[in-house]
């Protein structure tokens, strides 16, 4: 059964087209997801969807009585006094209707009524509660403690007020509240932000479990290749492709060089066209010939009926160019942990006892939930952590660091990008814009204030200023967040061109499977290595908890 049709969408803010002809159709059970660079219209075709939008051109339906979900990239800015069990609970509002005339029969029945309008109440509410049991009404904290542990929200957290909340546990609180309803009509905005990898598993679980359609946008590739068997690419024209994300991209290569091997052929078949016409007219002139001259304007009539019907040249992505300037000697042990304990001033223990060596070309992923200690461990390598520190980190004498952390902050805020980047690097002004005109700041892009920069654009400029620099070793906390996935894409072929050692931490399952030989769990204090990728991670996981699981038994048996 068909939960949404989308027919011919297009939209217009007045300063150009932002999307055109848009069209799709969900069944229950299918997912789709939207991709394209920053500011093709993912998310608005969401808030068209979810009626938050005028649609200007085309149809959107859903199935009549379907309950649609929207989760915005906007939870932050809700302003809600009210603590958060109670905004989870508004996402039973039918369920909270009923309890609230139950109650109120309640009340009529306790009062003095005559036996006759008695009986009539107590009917009433032994139908209404007879509903409210089948709708699943005594199941209301069952299911909102499904979703809380789910996501590890803090059941202290369940007892605050919103308005107090940091704007990552305002989003936590809004996926919650979105999943509780249990929709028809999944909208999802970027749901993985904000989330470690434990809670993003749990999500797609989750979500796998419902029975209605999904419209996801995400940069989240791996979540992008698990959740949907659909993809709206937006990169250049509206196309859908009946597959996942991996899918996708085989199938966008073999579009591009189908339509640039027509687009050739097409140019050389008006060449020929043009030579024709250019010997049968100058034959015609000298000659004197109406009929060359004749066939000379036949064949001008086909040329410009060909150029009207000529195929477009197909866009390549724009690409950042991007390659890291290396100091190739470096010392074979590149950071070392001794016995490293660090804590914080309330007296909990993050790092207890850490040992673990880094080598020389390896590349490493740090992985654990949020608070494990991953960021704690490389800001004490980089030298910047300013808690007390127990044990020793060792830095090779030889290694050259290049950081990019996970908050980029810049010392003015005010100060241009194009000065601030002078300044930093040391270039001449005509220098330094090449190079940012490399990362995508082009002409009035260089006078914005650094303060005023997108997560990705910091991305960008960070970037820039580290192609500035010989380095050997690469240190990355959080490196495809805020950025879209072709930005995500030039990195990583970077990367790729990078010998030297790469430390990174990552949430991006996609990233580390792409990259990783060497996997550090951060957990309970401590670290577990495991060799290979994320996938390899997961098997060799499997297996451990499952000789934890055997040992418990045969303990269990004695």
């Amino acid at each position: 059964m068909i939960i949404l049709d989308v027919n011919k969408l297009s939209k217009n803010f007045g300063y150009g087209q932002l999307f055109e002809d848009v069209s799709f159709s969900l069944n229950e059970g299918e997912s789709i997801s939207i991709v394209g660079p920053n500011g093709c219209g993912k998310s608005t075709i969401l808030k068209v969807i979810a009626g938050l939008e005028k649609i200007e051109k085309g149809v959107v339906n859903i199935k009549k009585g379907a309950k649609v979900a929207y989760l915005d990239q906007t939870g932050s800015s809700i302003d809600d006094e009210r603590c958060v069990y109670d905004i989870l609970k508004d996402a039973f509002k039918d369920l909270n209707e009923m309890e609230i005339r139950l109650n109120k029969l309640q009340e009529l029945m306790s009062s003095n009524l005559p036996e006759e309008q008695y009986n009539d109440v107590l009917n009433k509410y032994c139908n209404l509660m007879e509903r409210f049991s089948i709708a699943g009404g005594y199941d209301i904290d069952v299911n909102i403690n499904t979703v809380v542990e789910g996501l590890k929200i803090d059941n202290n957290l369940l007892y605050q007020s919103y308005n107090d909340l940091s704007g990552g546990e305002k989003t936590l609180v809004q996926l919650a509240k979105a999943l509780l309803i249990k929709p028809d009509l999944f909208l999802l905005d970027e749901p993985t932000n904000h989330l470690d990898i434990d809670r993003i598993e749990w999500l797609e679980s989750y979500i796998k479990t419902f029975k209605g359609a999904t419209v996801i946008v995400s940069h989240d590739r791996y979540f992008l290749d698990r959740m949907s068997n659909k993809i709206l690419a937006l990169d250049n024209g509206a196309k859908v492709y009946n597959t996942n994300y991996s899918g996708y991209l085989t199938e966008r290569q073999r579009d591009f060089e189908k339509q640039m091997a027509e687009y050739k052929n097409q140019q050389l078949a008006m060449k020929r066209l043009e030579e024709q016409i250019k010997y049968f007219a100058e034959r015609g002139m000298a000659t004197n010939s109406s009929t060359l001259c004749d066939r000379a304007h036949v064949l001008q009539t086909q040329l410009d009926r060909m150029r009207k019907r000529a195929v477009e040249k197909p866009k390549e992505q724009k690409k950042i160019n991007v390659g890291f300037d290396e100091v190739r000697k470096t010392s074979k042990r590149v950071i070392v942990a001794e016995d490293l304990t660090i804590s914080v001033p309330n007296g909990k223990t993050i790092l207890d006892n850490v040992n673990l060596n880094i080598c020389s070309g390896e590349r490493v992923a740090l992985i654990g939930a949020n608070g494990s200690g991953k960021s704690t461990f490389i800001k004490a390598v980089m030298g910047t952590q300013d808690l007390p520190i127990k044990g020793t980190v060792f830095v090779g004498p030889s290694v050259k660091i290049g950081y990019l952390p996970q908050i980029i902050n810049f010392p003015n805020g005010e100060q241009k990008l194009l000065d601030y980047f002078k300044e930093e690097v040391g270039l001449t002004e005509q220098r330094a814009r090449q190079i940012l005109a490399g990362f995508q700041f082009y002409k009035d892009d260089v006078n914005k204030r650094v303060k005023n920069l997108s997560g990705g654009e910091k991305i960008r400029v960070k970037l820039a200023e580290l192609l500035q620099q010989k380095i050997n070793t690469l240190i990355f906390d959080e490196p495809t967040n805020h950025i879209d996935i072709p930005t995500k894409e030039v990195l990583e072929e970077a990367i790729e061109d990078f010998d030297g050692t790469l430390i990174f931490i990552s949430h991006d399952r996609y990233f580390i499977n792409k990259f990783a030989d060497k996997i550090i769990e951060f957990k309970d204090g401590g670290t577990t290595t495991f060799f290979g990728g994320y996938d390899d991670y997961k098997e060799a996981k499997k297996r451990l908890d499952a000789k934890q699981s055997q040992v418990l038994t045969k303990k269990t048996k004695k």
